[in-house]
């Protein structure tokens, strides 16, 4: 006899990706419940116009409250191959990255107020999760940097701002929604992205930079427990 699933599905959806304008490939992910907190895991397929054709799976860790405790990633680009182990333990978050025979290795301070940014939109879902904006309103806080080449860590700060309120055209009708822009307090605005989401904190549209012509990535499906 099977025994009863122990995890509960949160969520679950399809991102479009585009890179120029141009759609060139797809995220599917999914969000379950787990023992200690909730699991998400996602593959993303690009190709052209994307420079660099891939396939990227990942598997996140998080606590009830959505804060990333660890991250696998697996991303194949051609013949090459890179596993990259990221955890966080005792404000600590420690990295281990496989590829072509090599090893490499960080490790580096993880403070309570630290974020995690990854290639995938769930991470701005999930630092949305723990703050409150309004419109107007800002949250500034260090954020770990994770990508290629290597799924590395770089350590940045990161600003986001919430700028406007109204309703977005979504494929299953039109939600309540808040536009936000992303960037480095080092840098120009205009250097960051911009992005719409709904009153839950789910990323519905990002568009390259802050031209809402050129789409980054787009929610086409999105299941969500009752």
């Amino acid at each position: 006899m099977a025994l009863p699933s122990t995890t509960r599905l949160v969520a679950e959806g399809r991102y479009q990706i585009f890179h120029a304008g141009r759609e060139c490939g797809e995220e599917r992910w999914r969000i379950e419940t787990a023992a200690a907190g909730l699991i998400a895991t996602g593959e993303q397929r690009v190709g052209p116009p994307h420079p660099h054709p891939s396939v990227t799976e990942y598997r996140v860790t998080l606590t009830d409250t959505m804060r990333p405790t660890g991250l696998e990633i697996l991303w194949t680009v051609g013949s090459r191959r890179l596993h990259a182990l990221h955890a966080a333990s005792d404000r600590t978050w420690r990295v281990r990255i496989e590829t072509g025979g090599q090893v490499r290795e960080q490790h580096g301070d993880f403070p309570d107020v630290c974020e995690v940014e990854y290639g995938t939109h769930l991470f701005n879902t999930f630092f949305l999760a723990r703050r409150d904006f309004q419109v107007g309103g800002e949250h500034e806080f260090p954020v770990l940097r994770i990508g290629p080449p290597w799924m590395a860590v770089t350590p940045q700060r990161m600003l986001v701002r919430c700028l406007e309120r109204g309703t977005f055209a979504t494929p299953w009708g039109e939600v309540a929604a808040r536009r936000y822009v992303a960037t480095s307090p080092a840098h120009p605005e205009e250097e960051g992205y911009t992005f719409w989401a709904d009153e839950d904190g789910w990323v519905l549209e990002s568009c390259e930079g802050l031209d809402a012509s050129r789409p980054w990535m787009r929610l086409t499906e999105c299941t969500r427990a009752t």
